[in-house]
């Protein structure tokens, strides 16, 4: 890599070219829109004899042809040659204004399909105008996603209340202070007190482990065994046990299956840990 490196800046430097940039040739985005018109008419065409003309002046034909077959020289020739203005090839991109104005107001332009200055009128390789959307919630889907899988806030996390209720023991007296009677408190403490104190809150208590299982009926883990058995997979308890417990199994290519929502599913998120 070093070398190609040392002979591409030696190229660049005698020559004062930029390299892999494409110039003295007809426009490409117009090879482009002749290979979809050719494309278009042999879906049209059906059964029409291989190497009928698609346009009606031989001429444009002619560039279409090389288009369609992919021989890039021959579409330079037929275009006009190399080094030769494009004010004097034959096709030509054709672009519109697009009919709704962006975010900011402009209506931008967009490839209609190609024109030539021999012939009036356009050709439109575009008929069908695409538009981003946002994609549809599925209320039933978003909802289900509750309970053990809801994020942890400052709310939820560690609530005093319900740590306490779990030892069996009454609720502690919480008072509370302000800055003054906070330092006075501390300041009248002792140093036994202190040192409690700092041990208790360097303590950290293992996090326990949360034993997560979801609770499907009878019907739907035998449709869960069916799924299995018909993706080749044995179908066995242990594998419908792995995957109640939020488990996954490889299913082949780096894709991973695992079941959530009531829902057989498959995706490739695990790749990154495998």
């Amino acid at each position: 890599l070093r070398d190609s490196a040392e002979h591409v800046s030696a190229w660049a430097s005698l020559h004062r070219v930029q390299q892999f940039r494409f110039f003295g040739i007809p426009g490409r985005q117009a090879y482009r829109e002749l290979r979809l018109l050719a494309g278009q008419a042999a879906r049209v065409q059906g059964e029409r004899k291989a190497g009928a003309p698609v346009l009606d002046n031989p001429r444009l034909d002619a560039v279409l042809a090389a288009a369609d077959a992919g021989c890039f020289a021959t579409y330079i020739m037929k275009q006009g040659g190399v080094l030769v203005p494009r004010k004097h090839h034959l096709v030509r991109t054709a672009y519109e204004l697009n009919d709704e104005p962006s975010a900011y107001g402009d209506h931008g332009i967009r490839i209609y399909g190609i024109w030539s200055p021999i012939v009036e009128g356009k050709i439109c390789t575009h008929a069908m105008k695409w538009k981003k959307v946002r994609k549809a919630v599925d209320v039933q889907e978003a909802a289900a996603d509750q309970g053990a899988c809801a994020p942890w806030t400052r709310g939820n996390n560690c609530p005093p209340v319900e740590n306490t209720n779990k030892s069996g023991g009454d609720l502690p007296d919480i008072k509370t202070m302000n800055d003054k009677e906070l330092q006075d408190y501390l300041h009248n403490m002792g140093q036994k007190e202190r040192r409690e104190l700092t041990a208790r809150l360097r303590l950290v208590k293992p996090k326990r482990k949360t034993v997560y299982k979801q609770n499907i009926s009878e019907q739907q883990r035998l449709q869960l065994k069916a799924e299995l058995t018909a993706r080749g997979f044995e179908g066995s308890a242990s594998e419908i046990d792995l995957l109640l417990r939020g488990g996954s199994i490889p299913s082949g290519a780096g894709l991973r299956i695992f079941y959530r929502n009531q829902r057989l599913q498959e995706d490739d998120k695990w790749r990154n840990l495998y």
